[in-house]
Order: C-alpha cells, then structure tokens, then sequence
C-alpha cells in the first residue's frame, strides 16, 4: 500500500514558483538585453 503524502502548505508553493517567475524574467530580460546591444553595434559598423 502506498503512503499517503502529507499536502504541501499553498503559500509556499506560491512563493517559490514567484521567485522562480522573477528568476525566468531577469534571465530573459538579459537575454534580449545582449541580443539588443550586440545587434545595435552590428548596426553601428554596417
């Protein structure tokens, strides 16, 4: 027979997929940041 497991507490479920959102979105904020300067400086020297 299998155990049941205990149910995890909401909030902090919440708070950790919040922290994960932030994390995605300044880890693509970055990305498009790199992505903008290297095509500006491609741009620059055409």
């Amino acid at each position: 027979m299998a155990m049941k497991q205990p149910k995890k507490d909401v909030n902090t479920e919440t708070a950790s997929l919040k922290g994960t959102l932030i994390a995605v979105f300044i880890v693509g904020a970055f990305i498009v940041l790199s992505w903008l300067g290297v095509f500006g400086l491609y741009l620059n020297r055409l």
